[in-house]
């Protein structure tokens, strides 16, 4: 009996304590990547401009079987979309919502029924090379916040931004 008094206890302070975080948490979560490119401003920008070339480095490709991308729009122009779905039937979509070529590109991304992030992809002249700055920005539901509070979205969508990056490197330094 003890064992289980003690037990209720302990997953309601655990409870207490998660909303008690979720209150005094951020609503949102910001993660952000810079990468220096040794190539031109002209070369990273198609890498990130035009969807259909994310096919070869799209950093969510490894977790995604048999992954399917259907294009519409002008490619490189707002309004341009890329939707994906899996063999899992997961699915999601990306639309350029500003573009400022070889500058900026703006999109918003979704994923699943109602996850919706807006990204913003920045190219700078760096050296003799380009500076990628990538980064995105999800509002978070109330029992979110203490994941966004510890660092979890940090961590996770970071390493997958970082993916991408580095795989465009490897690309670029290929070609």
């Amino acid at each position: 009996m003890k064992f289980i008094l003690g037990t209720i206890i302990s997953l309601l302070s655990f409870f207490m304590l998660y909303f008690f975080v979720a209150i005094f948490s951020s609503e949102s979560y910001e993660v952000e990547r810079v990468q220096d490119f040794s190539q031109s401003k002209q070369l990273v920008w198609h890498k990130f401009s035009r969807f259909r070339n994310w096919e070869s480095w799209f950093p969510w490709n490894s977790s995604m079987n048999a992954i399917q991308f259907n294009y519409t729009g002008v490619s490189g122009r707002t309004g341009a979309k890329l939707e994906w779905k899996t063999a899992e039937s997961e699915s999601g979509s990306m639309i350029v919502t500003r573009i400022e070529p070889f500058v900026e590109l703006e999109y918003v991304w979704q994923s699943g029924a109602n996850r919706v992030s807006e990204a913003l992809i920045r190219l700078d002249d760096f050296n003799s090379g380009t500076l990628v700055t990538w980064k995105t920005r999800t509002d978070l539901t109330f029992w979110e916040r203490p994941l966004g509070t510890l660092g979890f979205y940090q961590s996770q969508i970071g390493a997958t931004l970082e993916q991408g990056l580095s795989a465009i490197e490897t690309e670029l330094n290929f070609n």
